[in-house]
């Protein structure tokens, strides 16, 4: 059985389209280096287009969101996003 659990929080696009993911969630959750995340963003000021995506967690905290996606939402480096993460739980 599986069980899914949403994640919502606000980010900056930092450089090289990498966002980082809060410490608190990181560690309530238990997100380790190297795990598969879907994740679905939109900008704060265009919030009606999203995108979603699968990432890989970096060592650092960091997932990366593709090129293909920063084009096609319109976002720059420096602008805030609603990010939602989505954690598959095996029971």
């Amino acid at each position: 059985m599986r069980r899914h659990n949403k994640i919502q929080f606000i980010a900056i696009l930092q450089a090289e389209n990498r966002i980082q993911i809060p410490i608190e969630i990181r560690q309530q959750y238990k997100l380790k280096p190297n795990q598969f995340l879907r994740g679905i963003i939109s900008s704060k000021e265009r919030w009606y287009k999203s995108e979603d995506f699968f990432a890989r967690l970096s060592s650092d905290g960091r997932i990366t969101v593709p090129w293909e996606i920063r084009r096609e939402l319109q976002i720059k480096p420096g602008e805030m996003l609603r990010v939602q993460l989505y954690l598959e739980d095996r029971l």
